[in-house]
């Protein structure tokens, strides 16, 4: 009986094994649909890198959730990607939590107008802190502290962003063409309550926005023979999924760049790893503003 679960068991692992090994085949089947070159920003190791269960080393897909970027998933995108608005324009906050996710085509921007956007958002935040000083609304040592974290930021923030979604991937392509600028992914999308001003007088007012809630294929698995070059990479110094604190005794840096392809199921994978030799700079005016 032990042995007859022993088969079923090999069976099922097998037949596992042959229906990913068909998936990725069909993946990569053809010209890629996407192939960029991103560094650590936007695909750092992933969390359980250095586990004592998990002798693999995997890279994970790093889009910048920044607040102030998401205009444009408003409640026209909602509609579009076959969310019903109308009932929760009205209710209580936590029945629009309990609404489900829907799966979408998220179109991920690199190093494009939105990062540009990101950049001048920093800025303005670090040209305002003299000011907040001399009003006496912030501490000068509170002050120092935000302008290294704001600038730290523009070194090792992912400058890969959200921004359109679909649910047809071949019109979103014909839309952004650029396959060197522009990737098409999978993803869970959601509704949420937003509270942010959208109105000229600064006015707050309750409306729907949505958010991309998971990138479905987001992890990156490292093909053994590239294993070496990130083994021996020191961890202090990492940038982390999400979001990379300032850390003045040990500031994370870039350390290498990775080119990815995605192919015809809009999954990726690693072509190549090669270490940078040093932390990626920004230009930078007189006054250290970025």
């Amino acid at each position: 009986m032990k042995r007859r679960y022993l088969y079923v068991a090999l069976g099922l692992l097998i037949s596992v094994n042959v229906v990913v090994l068909v998936g990725v085949a069909h993946n990569r089947r053809g010209a890629p649909e996407a192939v960029l070159t991103l560094s650590e920003r936007e695909l750092p190791l992933a969390w359980n890198f250095r586990s004592k269960e998990n002798t693999g080393v995997s890279l994970r897909l790093n889009v910048n959730h920044d607040a102030d970027h998401w205009e444009w998933f408003d409640e026209d995108k909602l509609a579009e990607l076959g969310f019903d608005t109308e009932p929760y324009m009205e209710v209580e906050d936590k029945h629009i939590r309990r609404a489900l996710p829907k799966k979408a085509y998220v179109v991920l921007e690199y190093d494009g107008v939105a990062w540009q956007q990101y950049r001048q958002r920093q800025r303005e935040k670090i040209e305002s802190l003299a000011l907040q000083v001399a009003q006496g609304k912030l501490k000068a040592e509170a002050a120092e502290r935000q302008k290294k974290e704001k600038l730290f930021q523009l070194t090792v923030a992912s400058r890969l962003f959200a921004i359109d979604a679909g649910l047809d991937p071949r019109a979103l392509r014909e839309r952004y063409s650029d396959r060197g600028r522009y990737i098409i992914v999978a993803a869970q999308v959601r509704m949420q309550v937003d509270w942010r001003p959208k109105t000229k007088d600064n006015r707050r007012r309750r409306h729907l926005s949505g958010r991309v809630q998971q990138i479905l294929v987001e992890q990156l698995h490292v093909p053994r023979p590239l294993y070496s070059d990130l083994q021996d990479l020191a961890e202090g110094s990492r940038i982390r999924p999400g979001y990379t604190y300032y850390n003045p005794k040990s500031p994370a840096r870039v350390r290498y760049q990775v080119q990815v392809a995605f192919g015809q199921r809009l999954e990726p994978w690693i072509l190549a790893i090669d270490k940078v030799a040093g932390d990626e700079v920004e230009p930078s005016n007189n006054n250290g503003v970025i």
